[in-house]
């Protein structure tokens, strides 16, 4: 939303976020050369050369908050990366290790990203991963907001929002379940492609079946009783190509479709929708939030939903 709707981030701002993507690049390296020793993938001898170099490089780190990869780091990275060792693993058992996300668009980029006098692009912060804690908070103006009756009622307010996003980890919820109230809408967001993952705080629970008990627990609670529920189904393009080599049936044993996109997608879309009681004050969508475009879309959307779902129970609305 700060991309879209608050022009995005100063040079100060941006800088904030080298050290974040400098330690996705870190941890995606690591996760592939970790692989390729758990699969048997050996390394040419130049490239074993390399890899210990970088092994070295995390060994002796002191500070790993404020991490800068140095230039020659980040070329050794690429040279590890573009070996075909790391391509075998990657284009062929990426589905089978817990890899971030953006592994692919770090590892590409990593020369530049590396660079001196390196400065984040929006499209950089946008791929970076980064935990959630405790509560933040944004203010914004939505600036597409052309459905039906909103100007000519002369509203203004119904443009303005406040959004807060808070920390989905177990050890987070306890600090913001019993902080809200007057919430107009809850917008959760769920990663589609963690069908298949454990939960990094439980190795005993599906991660997705743990996000559908923290939904259910959300909907369910009166703090919320009058918000509206929009469901973002997150990772889209992920879980599309995911289930390639994954089958939803082995996560979801009574999952009885097929293995197609759109069967597997409406089990998922279902499986929240259960949950809910009020389905007039329920959207949800699919998203891929690395594309700013889709997702002004989608929220766009969502707004709409719900203020005209409002106006049309104010008697407002036809």
């Amino acid at each position: 939303m700060r991309v879209l709707h608050l022009d995005g981030y100063a040079k100060e701002d941006a800088l904030e976020y080298l050290s974040i993507i400098h330690s996705n690049c870190m941890e995606a390296l690591t996760q592939l050369v970790d692989a390729c020793s758990a699969f048997g993938i050996l390394h040419d001898i130049t490239v074993q050369e390399d890899v210990n170099r970088f092994e070295d490089f995390k060994r002796k780190l002191r500070d790993p908050e404020g991490l800068v990869i140095p230039v020659v780091i980040g070329r050794c990275m690429d040279r590890v990366w573009q070996s075909s060792s790391l391509q075998l693993c990657y284009e062929t058992r990426r589905f089978r290790f817990a890899l971030l996300d953006s592994a692919k668009y770090f590892m590409d980029n990593i020369v530049r990203l590396t660079e001196d006098n390196y400065v984040p692009t929006i499209q950089d912060i946008v791929h970076c991963r980064i935990s959630t804690t405790g509560i933040n908070e944004i203010a914004f103006n939505h600036k597409k907001m052309d459905f039906k009756y909103i100007f000519c009622l002369k509203w203004p307010f119904l443009s303005h929002y406040r959004m807060v996003d808070v920390g989905g980890q177990r050890s987070e919820r306890r600090k913001w379940i019993h902080c809200f109230d007057n919430v107009d809408m809850i917008l959760f967001i769920v990663s589609m492609s963690d069908y298949d993952q454990l939960d990094p705080e439980d190795h005993k629970f599906n991660r997705m079946k743990q996000s559908y008990e923290i939904f259910k627990t959300i909907v369910h609670s009166d703090l919320f009783r009058h918000a509206s529920i929009v469901l973002f189904l997150n990772k889209f393009d992920v879980f599309v190509e995911k289930l390639k080599t994954s089958p939803l049936r082995r996560s979801f044993k009574n999952y009885e479709g097929d293995n197609s996109e759109e069967s597997a997608r409406d089990f998922i879309k279902k499986l929240f929708r259960r949950c809910i009681t009020d389905r007039h004050k329920f959207f949800v969508f699919e998203t891929t939030a690395t594309d700013t475009g889709n997702i002004d879309l989608v929220f766009g959307s969502a707004v709409a939903h719900i203020v005209n779902e409002n106006l049309r129970s104010a008697g407002l609305h036809e």
